[in-house]
């Protein structure tokens, strides 16, 4: 009987552990024909304020050193975020050891299943969701949906400039943003993880 318990526990924790998930990896894709370890990341977020773009650095920055992987911010090399384009990149990783860069880029906001309250009325927008861009109209707070914000990632070795890893995620009704980057970093990671493109310390 114990044991027969033990095993219902087990699966109702797995459950319980799968619903709370909210961010997922809604497609990937890796380069097979490569075979090297990227030993130095920069990483880059794209499409923000100069503010969310550090958050967001930062925020993949830590999972980064929690794996043991050697990495940096653009913000760094690159602090404005004027005319950020690949030459200037390029020019600021020279003669550097980076050998990889993560392209962080915040496609889009978007709501799903909606239906009416009949509550308050008015216009808000979460300030949060300010880190990733401007998109979408505000809406009636009437109106209860998932709100669903989509994320593009693509790491890029240095040599060759080649695209070897490239994803996309959504994370559905985040709470903030330390929520959002914790979940999304994780999920990513532990994709290109698999692909054994990083060199761990």
């Amino acid at each position: 009987m114990r044991k027969i318990l033990s095993c219902v526990c087990l699966i109702l924790s797995l459950v319980l552990l799968v619903s709370c998930a909210s961010t997922k990896v809604v497609e990937h894709w890796s380069d097979p024909d490569f075979d090297a370890k990227l030993k130095n990341i920069m990483v880059l977020s794209l499409n923000q304020s100069v503010k969310s773009r550090r958050v967001f650095e930062d925020g993949f920055l830590k999972a980064l050193k929690q794996r043991g992987i050697q990495s940096s911010g653009s913000y760094k090399l690159l602090p404005s975020n004027e005319d950020l384009n690949k030459e200037k990149v390029k020019a600021a990783i020279a003669g550097s050891d980076i050998d990889g860069v993560l392209v962080l880029r915040p496609v889009k906001i978007t709501k799903e299943g909606s239906y009416e309250r009949p509550t308050t009325t008015g216009n808000r927008r979460p300030e949060f969701y300010s880190y990733v861009g401007r998109y979408g109209s505000s809406y009636d707070p009437a109106a209860v949906e998932d709100t669903v914000v989509h994320l593009e990632t693509n790491l890029y070795a240095v040599d060759g400039e080649r695209l070897i890893w490239s994803g996309k995620t959504e994370s559905f009704n985040p709470s903030d943003v330390k929520t959002l980057l914790t979940e999304t970093a994780e999920k990513i990671l532990d994709e290109i993880g698999r692909t054994g493109f990083f060199q761990v310390n």
